[in-house]
């Protein structure tokens, strides 16, 4: 998931979120925060780590929850989430397990460790939830990357195929709205209610960066639900549709931690 920092940088999101087990632990017990600084050398210009340094990172993640899992008691990790100059590792433990002791014995390159659970749980639970929109762009960059696998030339246009579902005068709202981006109607659905537009572009992951928002937001304003686009890939002797399932949020890093050490 991509996210902001505080200073607009870009944020990489791995998490794991979808375990009501996991949830309803936290709930009842502990979240930390181990937050990772790196050396201002071991940076680069839009925040994220070197390639060394990210080297370094993984190693001493998978140090970390080493070290976490001969903790009495369970303990998970959550989450992972870089950028602005470093990396912070999410871990869901008891109340009272000595997660700063245990990251004190941890020999390391990282300018600073530090460990904390001053954070509100549902800020956190806010910020590596992931969103309509992330859920719908990794599904676009599935479907990229599936095209891709299949030989597709991104940059040739070709005729894309979306699929809204709705009340059908909700959806003629939106056919009027999307027309001024390119959409036009392909044809109407029955059982459930819905229609397919299409547009005559490129597959290109970049591109979806720009529509996906746009197609999202549009959909909810007009009371109805986007599930996603189907194209051809774009080889010789191959024009058959390919059918996929559907697939920038506010900062919530300086909730978390405040401002960043220099």
């Amino acid at each position: 998931m991509s996210r902001e920092s505080a200073d607009g940088y870009p944020l990489i999101v791995r998490a794991r979120v979808n375990n009501d087990f996991i949830i309803d632990f936290e709930t009842t017990n502990a979240v930390s925060a181990v937050i990772c600084d790196l050396n201002p050398d071991q940076i680069q210009d839009n925040g994220m780590p070197t390639s060394p340094a990210l080297t370094g990172l993984q190693n001493l993640e998978d140090l970390l929850i080493s070290s976490l899992s001969s903790l009495q008691g369970r303990c998970f990790h959550t989450a992972s989430v870089t950028g602005d100059g470093r990396r912070v590792l999410y871990f869901a433990h008891g109340r009272g397990a000595p997660i700063s002791e245990l990251i004190d014995d941890i020999d390391t390159d990282i300018v600073g460790i530090e460990v904390t659970s001053d954070f509100a749980l549902s800020t956190y639970r806010e910020f590596i939830t992931p969103t309509p929109l992330d859920t719908q762009l990794d599904g676009d960059r599935q479907v990229v990357s599936a095209l891709e696998e299949n030989g597709d030339q991104p940059d040739v246009p070709r005729k894309v195929d979306f699929w809204f579902y709705g009340d059908r005068l909700k959806l003629q709202l939106l056919v009027a709205k999307l027309a001024k981006l390119g959409f036009e109607v392909d044809h109407w659905l029955n059982d459930p209610s819905g229609v397919v537009l299409n547009r005559l572009m490129a597959i290109q992951i970049a591109a979806f960066y720009e529509l996906t928002p746009q197609l999202l937001d549009l959909a909810q304003e007009s009371g109805v639900e986007y599930d996603g686009w189907e194209t051809f890939a774009a080889t010789p002797g191959n024009n058959s549709p390919r059918r996929e399932p559907p697939a920038k949020p506010p900062s919530f890093l300086n909730k978390l931690f405040g401002a960043k050490k220099n």
